[in-house]
């Protein structure tokens, strides 16, 4: 959320109108980037802490590449767990993107950013409903 408020406050435009005229160029701008970096630091961070399958849904390439490396990728008549939570985070990841510049071309980037807090505030509470590993 500090990222979009930041942003919103530079006052930049979210698109460059040519490549010669960059969009963003102030100190707030650039304090935004930063906001956004720390979040997708800290995300990988806890997906690798609680190991899960959705861990390493930061980067397309670490997601397309344990996907093809998985032993059991061409198993089709078996259910593959690993193998299907990798598949749904690709196509999650495309989803995503495509949705994420559909917003940013309407919207702007502070009520882009501004939906995705909300998302993930949604997914943050959606953990409440997860029930822990019985022993």
């Amino acid at each position: 959320m500090a990222s979009a408020v930041t942003l919103w406050q530079s006052g930049e435009l979210s698109i460059a109108d040519t490549r010669a005229d960059p969009s963003w160029n102030n100190a707030l701008s650039f304090v935004a980037l930063a906001f956004m970096s720390a979040s997708l630091g800290v995300q990988g961070v806890l997906g690798k802490r609680l190991n899960t399958q959705f861990g390493t849904t930061i980067v397309l390439t670490t997601v397309w590449v344990e996907l093809v490396s998985d032993p059991r990728l061409f198993k089709f008549r078996q259910k593959v767990k690993s193998r299907d939570h990798k598949l749904l985070a690709a196509v999650a990841l495309f989803l995503g993107a495509f949705a994420g510049r559909a917003l940013l071309g309407k919207l702007g980037s502070p009520a882009a950013l501004g939906i995705s807090v909300g998302i993930r505030i949604f997914i943050t509470l959606s953990w409440v409903f997860i029930g822990g590993k019985t022993t």
